[in-house]
């Protein structure tokens, strides 16, 4: 027999993911991390996903600068240990989870479906029903 692995998220993951979330969002608006060029602007973090034994916070960012997304992860990469001990130091977990940064995708998911809404095909779809 075979047994599926449970893909939901349980509320304790939920809880946590919020913890961290609140804890990076604070360490992250500071602005105080080591790097030789900071960010002109703070990092918003959009939402944190915990792995399922809640050892790995996957943290998706945005910024506001015009900087490639590959370098906003190098510099949050290239401070890890800082923001990990910062948060550590703001949560009262058991385990402070690894931090992996991510870019988030979702406002240009947003935009994209915006563009195809305002194409003329669907507008006329639109109408016509």
């Amino acid at each position: 027999m075979i047994i599926k692995r449970k893909t939901e998220k349980s509320s304790r993951s939920h809880k946590v993911s919020e913890i961290i979330r609140k804890a990076i969002s604070e360490v992250l608006v500071r602005n105080e991390m080591p790097l030789d060029i900071p960010f002109k602007f703070p990092i918003s973090v959009i939402r944190v996903e915990m792995n399922a034994d809640l050892k790995i916070a996957y943290i998706y960012v945005i910024t506001h600068e015009e900087i490639k997304e590959e370098e906003i992860i190098f510099k949050l990469n290239s401070c890890k240990h800082f923001l990990a001990r910062e948060v550590t130091s703001l949560i009262n977990l058991k385990f402070s989870p690894k931090l992996i940064f991510r870019i988030d995708r979702s406002i240009d998911e947003i935009s994209n479906i915006e563009n195809a809404l305002k194409k003329e095909k669907v507008l006329n779809d639109l109408n016509n029903n």
